[in-house]
């Protein structure tokens, strides 16, 4: 009996542990309880014996606890030793994914932008070169930050209205020949690199077809050329809300300490 007592009370302790541990470090530790419970295991065996061997008061108060700060000093040391490595090798567990329903509920936010066109320009009723490369700006500056979801078809408001003006452009108006459009304007504007990081996807809302661009932070700076105009390679920016374009002291002085 006692060596069952003596499991349940390690896979106690390390649960214990690796939990207090996850409310010190900062940041989201997106962990299962088993992984949790072995990060505290862990962290708490060594924490426990470091503690012991520098205790200079060997009284049996203490000795406790000492070996109850080692072992929650060590859960801390090892459950950043694991998000680090998980996030190198890229195996940390990701959330799902909100829903563009979800999304337009949230609002506009730094990784978060509505466009209610692509194409069309709402005012003039006619292509605006200005609305696609609008687009182009708003994919680089994710790209150059945090990452990010476009939705294209969707108002100021938040309310889904869908892509017809957009597709009344196409001579065959349908989603695939959208996609490939999109993917050529991005392809065009930032380069092929890019796109790897990039993701086009259409969502049904109520009666009204979405498209979501969704943006990973690309791995180093990505720079904007007008299509048709000369290959400036301007840098834009998500800061906020908003998309920011960059000076070129600007722009070094950002790729030097995100990258």
């Amino acid at each position: 009996m006692e060596p069952v007592l003596f499991i349940i009370g390690i896979l106690a302790g390390g649960f214990v542990f690796g939990n207090l541990a996850r409310l010190i470090v900062p940041g989201s530790q997106r962990l299962t309880w088993s992984e949790t419970t072995l990060v505290g295991i862990a962290g708490s065996g060594v924490g426990a014996i470091v503690a012991n061997f520098t205790a200079a008061d060997t009284a049996a108060t203490a000795f406790r606890w000492g070996t109850i700060v080692g072992s929650l000093a060590g859960s801390v040391l090892v459950l950043v030793v694991v998000s680090i490595v998980m996030n190198r090798l890229g195996i940390r567990q990701q959330e799902p994914p909100m829903t563009v329903a979800e999304l337009l509920a949230a609002g506009e936010s730094s990784r978060v932008e509505f466009k209610q066109t692509a194409r069309w320009n709402i005012h003039t009723e006619q292509r605006d070169p200005k609305v696609e490369l609008a687009i182009a700006k708003t994919v680089a500056g994710f790209l150059n930050a945090d990452g990010g979801t476009l939705l294209v078809g969707v108002d100021n408001d938040a309310r889904p209205v869908g892509l017809a003006a957009d597709l009344s452009l196409m001579k065959e108006p349908d989603l695939d020949r959208y996609e490939l459009w999109l993917t050529d304007l991005i392809e065009r504007c930032l380069g092929k690199p890019a796109m790897t990081n990039v993701t086009v996807s259409f969502e049904p809302v109520e009666t009204a077809d979405v498209c979501r661009v969704d943006v990973e932070p690309a791995p180093g700076p990505v720079f904007l050329d007008e299509p048709g105009g000369s290959r400036e390679a301007d840098m834009y920016v998500r800061m906020g809300n908003s998309t920011r374009k960059l000076l070129t002291d600007e722009a070094v002085e950002y790729v030097a300490h995100h990258w």
